[in-house]
């Protein structure tokens, strides 16, 4: 497309070079007025940034949002990259897609109900976990929210929802997306679950509702490919509501 507006605007300024011809004596002489200058001038010109050109529209679309419908599995991308090139991608505030793959692979082990895996997704001396929508956290400050908890705590907790809603499927509005800027390593979802609610789980006995769950969440994923925080904004299936009020009790 570029190209094609570099050759018509050679074209359209090639028209207006005016060429005068004058016969003197024995020879002709030719007179070219600028405008055939300024016409070159500006192929050149363009044809010079075309490569810059071609590449920030190559960024821009790198950049617009990831619209999966569902999880995709996790990459060699993530453990595959020579370790110290990895570490300096990361540490010049690159690497984006690494961290928005680290997101997905957890959204998959979800999905696929393989705990092992959204287990290995956190940091291993935890991870902060501030659910806004939480009941508990009605009248409390925001940066008084959240606590610090295990791998193996959330990797708990997504069991005993999976056993409660055995077919629990994840779908996407808005992929996982690494926020913009150098030093942005913020990746933001929003998802939906469906399936249904047929488990007995902590107790509780299924009543066969469907699963109509959605929230939207941000991941802080650090240098090391791990997810550090979560900020989670979402809606609770029967079973959670089921769950907290027989905890109140």
């Amino acid at each position: 497309a570029l190209l094609f507006v570099v050759l018509s605007t050679a074209y359209c300024l090639s028209v207006g070079i005016v060429i005068t011809l004058s016969l003197t004596h024995s020879h002709i002489q030719f007179r070219i007025i600028m405008l055939s200058k300024s016409a070159l001038t500006v192929v050149i010109g363009l044809a010079a940034f075309l490569p810059t050109i071609s590449a920030l529209a190559a960024r821009r679309s790198i950049q617009q949002p990831q619209l999966q419908t569902l999880p995709i599995s996790p990459t060699d991308n993530i453990t595959g990259l020579p370790l110290l090139i990895k570490k300096i991608g990361l540490k010049l505030g690159r690497g984006k897609q690494l961290r928005e793959e680290v997101v997905h692979k957890y959204f998959h082990g979800v999905d696929t109900q393989n705990i092992p895996q959204i287990v290995e997704c956190f940091h291993p001396e935890g991870a902060i976990i501030r659910d806004i929508c939480s009941l508990a956290n009605r009248d409390v400050p925001y940066d008084q929210v959240g606590k610090l908890v295990s791998p193996e705590f959330l990797g708990e907790r997504c069991r005993e929802f999976l056993a409660a809603h055995p077919d629990c499927k994840v779908k996407f509005h808005h992929g996982p997306t690494c926020g913009r800027g150098l030093n942005n390593n913020w990746v933001y979802a929003h998802w939906y679950e469906e399936g249904t609610f047929s488990g007995n789980s902590q107790g509780i006995e299924p009543d066969g509702s469907p699963l109509t769950v959605q929230g939207q969440t941000r991941f802080l994923v650090g240098n090391d490919l791990k997810i550090r925080e979560i900020v989670i904004t979402r809606t609770f299936s029967r079973w959670e509501e089921a769950l907290l009020e027989k905890n109140s009790k």
